[in-house]
This record gives C-alpha cells, sequence and structure tokens, in this order.
C-alpha cells in the first residue's frame, strides 16, 4: 500500500511538471512576436516557485521604472506578519472553579525594502539580460505572550498573569545582480535572477514583560549579538512581470 501510494505521488509531481513545462512551451510559442521594453514603461512583478510546493507564495512585490530601454529604478516591498492563539490549559483543569482558559499567543511581523538600478542589454526582442545593485533592508519583531493562572497578590488571590517576551532583528545588505527577462506576450515576461552580495544582521535585546501579579519585576533584557555573511545568493523563483505605462 504504502509503495503505491507512493508511486501515485510520484506520478502526480511528474504530472504537474509536465503540465507546466507544456503551458510554457505553448505560451513561448505564441509569442513569437512578442516585444520587450522600449523606455518609460513601468513594470510590476511578483515572485513565485511553480514547481515547489507552495507555488502561489509571493515574497513580495516589485516596482521598476525604466528611464530608458537600457535602465531601470527598481524598488521591492515585502509586508507581512503572522499571528497564532493557543490554548495550553483548558478551564478549571488547575482545580480551580474559577480558572479561564489559558492561552500562548505568538506574533511576527517582517518588512522589507529593497532600492536598486538596473542596466539592460540588447538582447534580442524578447530577451533583456541586465545587471544592476540593490540595498536591502529588513525589520523582523515577534513576542511570546504566555497565560498563566497564579496568585497574583499578597492576599492569596488567583488569577491570570501574563508573561510576555519580545525580541526581533535588523538586517541590512548590498547584492549585485545579474538577472534576464524572457517576454513571452507583449508587455509581459518571466524573468530568474541571481546575484553576490553582504547582508550584516543586528539581533534586538530579548526583553521580558510581567503583567498582572502585583509587585512583579522584569527581568533585564537580554543582551543578543549580530551576525554577518557575503557570497553568492540565487532566487529560487521566477519573477512574473507586466509592463505599463
Amino acid at each position: 500500500m504504502d509503495t503505491c501510494r507512493h508511486t501515485i505521488i510520484q506520478n502526480s509531481t511528474v504530472m504537474k511538471k509536465t503540465i507546466l513545462f507544456i503551458a510554457f512551451a505553448l505560451m513561448t510559442m505564441s509569442g513569437i512576436f512578442a516585444q520587450k521594453q522600449t523606455g518609460g514603461e513601468k513594470n510590476l512583478e511578483v515572485a513565485f516557485a511553480p514547481l515547489g510546493g507552495n507555488p502561489v507564495s509571493m515574497s513580495g512585490i516589485r516596482l521598476r521604472i525604466f528611464n530608458s530601454e537600457a535602465s531601470a529604478i527598481r524598488i521591492g516591498i515585502f509586508l507581512g506578519g503572522q499571528t497564532s492563539k493557543d490554548v495550553t490549559m483548558q478551564a478549571e483543569e488547575s482545580g480551580d472553579p474559577d480558572q479561564p482558559e489559558i492561552y500562548t499567543t505568538n506574533k511576527s511581523m517582517d518588512i522589507s525594502i529593497r532600492p536598486g538600478y538596473e542596466m539592460h542589454f540588447a538582447g534580442t526582442d524578447r530577451l533583456s539580460p541586465y545587471v544592476g545593485a540593490e540595498l536591502a533592508l529588513t525589520l523582523h519583531s515577534e513576542s511570546v505572550e504566555e497565560e498563566m493562572w497564579a496568585v497574583i497578590n499578597g492576599d492569596g488571590d488567583t488569577g491570570v498573569a501574563t508573561t510576555t517576551t519580545k525580541d526581533g532583528s535588523t538586517t541590512f545588505g548590498l547584492n549585485l545582480l545579474a538577472g534576464t527577462d524572457f517576454y513571452f506576450a507583449d508587455n509581459i515576461y518571466l524573468g530568474a535572477e541571481l546575484g553576490f552580495g553582504f547582508q550584516t544582521t543586528s539581533n534586538r535585546d530579548t526583553e521580558v514583560e510581567i503583567a498582572g501579579i502585583d509587585d512583579a519585576e522584569n527581568p533585564d533584557p537580554m543582551l543578543n549579538g549580530s551576525s554577518s555573511a557575503w557570497g553568492p545568493n540565487v532566487q529560487g523563483t521566477l519573477r512574473l512581470g507586466w509592463l505599463f505605462n
């Protein structure tokens, strides 16, 4: 049974890849006379992974403004966050009839801004290779709010107390880029990009805040360090873009 299921999954994966390949080939054949930018256009694009496990996920939106056929200003933007709330103790689980449900809440948010510049080469009527550079600034924040059923004052009263842990990071980077855009229809293209870059990350100090308990003292912040890295990098996605005036 496991062998049969594995074979079905493999066949399904191969079929999806084959369908995507055929669709791409048909788009290519239908765009024999497709044209690329001539200068003065604007360009919106998204990145996606057609052969990945989550093909419709997006890693941000990029805007390009073509000063001429051979040069463009670009800026990439990403804004995203996530919140999850889980029950960590059921009502009255502690044996106290007054105890409500106890929760743990996780929150995170990411903001990324990537301004840059591109120089495009002649290529062909449908192919636009380019080189360029971009700066990258990413802000990450996260918090974990943990509720607990505890003695909250000197009189022995019980209630819900909360411990909130906050941290995050700031990342700055510089990338040298090389890529290409392939126009399979007028003003519509698929692109790929790779680069070589440097980035440094500074981690925010971890802060813990205690609320709901009389005379509770917050611990001192926990100092965190930093890291840096450099080397080649490849975007594991395709870029789908649209030109407009």
